[in-house]
């Protein structure tokens, strides 16, 4: 089994409910990496709920780009 990453820049990011509820990690321009669960995608922000329940919000122009991991079968 391997896994495949699936990578949302800028433009794919904005109002994509393809995102809402995944597993993510959001990394901002800064270079910081935030790993959670993607609670609301609008048009021009995200929110991503962390493990320990902390909400964070990311304007759509401070990430960089939001991946997460596919499980393949081969």
């Amino acid at each position: 089994m391997g896994k495949r990453q699936v990578i949302y820049r800028k433009e794919r990011i904005c109002g994509n409910q393809e995102l809402l509820n995944r597993e993510v990690n959001l990394v901002t321009k800064e270079a910081r990496v935030w790993h959670g669960r993607v609670i609301a995608v609008g048009s021009n922000e995200v929110e991503v709920k962390d493990a320990r329940a902390g909400k964070h919000r990311f304007a759509v122009d401070q990430i960089d780009r939001i991946y997460f991991d596919v499980k393949t079968e081969y």
